[in-house]
């Protein structure tokens, strides 16, 4: 049986969803679309694991932010949380700047 992944949705089946279907109907061609190789394979993304391993500038004051017991909100801007920080503390932890 060959397996497809739906590409338009029909009656109790979604899109993205992997069926297999002895023979494929002419009126669901274009619903489907013939999967090649391993079909529901994991992948695996890129992204999380491809840092260069150096924290960011607002990762830095949010590390800080929080040993200090600090509460902030998450979306701020680095030069917003840095204003968060007590006089000082931003001089110890960029002390090139």
């Amino acid at each position: 049986m060959a397996k497809y992944e739906v590409v338009r949705a029909w009656f109790g089946v979604k899109v993205g969803q992997v069926v297999e279907l002895k023979e494929l109907h002419p009126a669901l061609k274009s619903n489907v679309r013939l999967m090649n190789g391993e079909a529901g394979g994991e992948l695996t993304p890129s992204t999380p694991d491809a840092s260069t391993g150096e924290k960011s500038r607002k990762e830095i004051i949010q590390g800080r932010l929080t040993e200090l017991g600090i509460e902030f909100k998450g979306n701020l801007g680095a030069e917003k949380l840095s204003e968060l920080l007590p006089d000082g503390e931003l001089e110890k932890l960029f002390p090139a700047e």
